[in-house]
């Protein structure tokens, strides 16, 4: 490495602390130190043995944190080989070795610079092992997850393939898959809406309107139950037929004619090489179950997680949200307003599965949308869980959504009846809705099956403001415009323009690696992003456009762009400084 940062230039006055996901809440500068030691078999081997004299005791040398004092503690130390552990930068991971965190792990700030990077290299191993364990039991196949997102979990008669996921996204879009060639998946799950759609209610193609919504496909992977209100519904490759075989109501119109499908599928010459390729041990690829299976591998595949909050959260960019959407987010997560109870976790949901999870979640709640007299509170067809439990206490119950997105899913509710965010937050503001007049007419306040997490309470114009800064900074532009998810038979929708940075730096070159693309610097602090770098430590930039570094020389003062990508500080746009 070619960047050494001392742990002097933190401040002992810098909050410690580990989060509930086991993120590290270190300061910015933690994020930007860059590891020097090499990992090797000997320091593996010497940062092992201290880690079990200082460590293992409360992880355990599997770094499981399953050993007794872990199961007396007030917070359970972190899982040092749980996903978690990859959206903590080295740095953060050496900042708490050195300084510990208030009542829950001591500081080791009595080892040396060295061992504490050899015990960072100790600890990534922990993960490694694991990612290496979980990709053995998944398959080959190469995940683009975003950042600390989990490996899904896969049926195991579904291993995942690239040819799979290109067969299932050629399906997705196929008209073909309804009987008048009319609609396909995407008819209702629209790439630009968050794979969701903007109707109330969906329409199915022989113009059937169905009872209720279509749900977004984002982080689908991660859902362990698949529709608004059946909880028996659990793999993708079940809930698929759904849409094309059922008549209740009519979605693709495929009831009886699978024969119909299928024939239509073998006379494309592109099929034929794609199924083949797909299912490459099946005499008869073209079978109704290796659709499903197409299908649902693609839809595997759509992830959202590098939406401006992401950013904002990674430590990639602490401006990436505005001062109101961070007032908005301590209130979404507040005891007061309770959001995070349905709504929790890295896909803001209450029903989540991934791979090794110990305990899978699935929840349905009623939030008070309807109160009507009689047996059934909620008017038909849509009772929640009740039309498959026969429980009177699941009338009204439906699965909490992602709100990942949230922002251009609109409208809301099961049913689309709430328009609006705000309207949505005013729902919840009031405990529930109140149908003055009309079938519906109730006070949602008092259905008696309503969430205990659903109450009433009060905010000024300027906090609802803020909650809905937050949501909107929720939204993940990228997903909306994705080639690698839009229809593969049409012009991919057109990129949004690059932003411009938004930062600028001033600095002095220290040295230029043209090959690598990269150049170090001495700079001043640009004030919210990073802080100043004086000799005789200097950052390391990565500058995509090689050609622009042939210009620089040691000494030379430049100006440039800067933002953060992942990991990586990006320079754009280098101008020397003549004055």
């Amino acid at each position: 490495m070619r960047l050494l940062v001392l742990l002097s230039v933190l401040t002992p006055g810098m909050l410690i602390a580990h989060d509930a996901h086991g993120r590290a809440n270190a300061p910015p500068e933690a994020r930007r130190l860059k590891n020097p030691v090499k990992v090797s078999d000997a320091g593996i081997r010497t940062a092992g043995d201290r880690y079990h004299v200082l460590c293992s005791n409360c992880h355990g040398d599997d770094g499981k944190a399953r050993t007794k004092t872990a199961g007396v503690m007030p917070v359970r130390p972190t899982d040092l080989t749980e996903y978690v552990m990859e959206s903590m930068k080295d740095g953060e991971i050496f900042w708490v070795i050195g300084n510990g965190i208030p009542d829950r792990m001591p500081e080791f700030s009595k080892l040396a610079e060295a061992e504490r990077w050899e015990l960072v290299n100790y600890v990534r191993q922990l993960r490694d092992q694991q990612r290496g364990y979980e990709k053995s039991k998944l398959g080959p196949y190469e995940w683009r997850l975003p950042p600390g997102f989990p490996f899904p979990n896969v049926p195991a008669d579904n291993p995942m393939t690239a040819e799979k996921v290109g067969l299932g996204r050629y399906l997705f879009y196929d008209r073909r898959l309804s009987l008048n060639r009319t609609q396909s998946c995407a008819t209702c799950h629209q790439q630009r809406f968050a794979f969701a759609d903007t109707r109330a209610r969906g329409l199915g193609s022989t113009g059937q309107l169905h009872p209720r919504g279509p749900m977004s496909l984002v982080n689908v992977a991660y859902a362990p139950v698949l529709t608004w209100g059946n909880p028996n519904v659990r793999s993708l490759e079940q809930q698929a037929l759904v849409p094309m075989f059922g008549d209740a109501p009519v979605e693709l119109g495929l009831s009886g004619k699978e024969s119909v499908l299928l024939n239509r599928l073998k006379t494309e010459s592109r099929y034929v090489r794609m199924f083949k390729a797909a299912f490459p041990g099946d005499t008869n690829p073209f079978t109704i179950g290796n659709v499903t299976k197409a299908i649902a591998s693609f839809e595997r595949t759509i992830m959202s997680g590098d939406s401006p909050y992401d950013v904002y959260q990674r430590g990639d960019d602490p401006n990436a949200i505005s001062p109101s959407a961070k007032r908005g987010e301590a209130l979404f997560f507040s005891e007061r307003l309770e959001c995070f109870h349905c709504h929790g976790g890295f896909n803001f949901t209450g029903a989540l599965d991934y791979f090794g999870k110990g305990f899978t979640e699935i929840e349905f709640h009623n939030t008070g949308l309807y109160n009507l007299k009689g047996k059934h509170s909620y008017p038909a067809p849509n009772y929640g869980i009740y039309e498959f439990s026969g429980n009177e206490d699941d009338v009204g119950k439906f699965k909490a959504p992602t709100l990942r997105n949230i922002a251009v899913t609109a409208p809301y509710m099961h049913d689309g009846s709430v328009p609006t965010l705000e309207a949505a937050i005013d729902h919840y503001s009031a405990g529930g809705r109140t149908i003055k007049t009309g079938p519906n007419a109730g006070v949602g306040f008092n259905n008696p099956n309503k969430s205990e997490f659903i109450k009433s309470f009060e905010l000024t114009p300027s906090e609802k403001a803020d909650l809905l800064a937050f949501l909107r900074s929720l939204t993940d532009r990228s997903l909306l415009t994705n080639p690698q998810y839009s229809d593969p038979n049409s012009p991919p929708p057109p990129r949004p323009p690059a932003a411009p940075s938004k930062y600028t730096l001033n600095g002095t070159v220290v040295h230029v690696y043209p090959a690598d693309g990269a150049v170090t610097l001495y700079h001043n602090e640009v004030p919210g992003f990073v802080n100043a770098m004086e000799a005789p430590y200097a950052m390391e930039f990565v500058v995509p456009d090689k050609q622009s570094l042939t210009s620089l020389k040691p000494g030379m003062k430049v100006t440039a762009g800067v933002r953060k990508q992942g990991s990586d500080y990006i320079l754009e746009h280098i101008r020397p400084v003549t004055r």
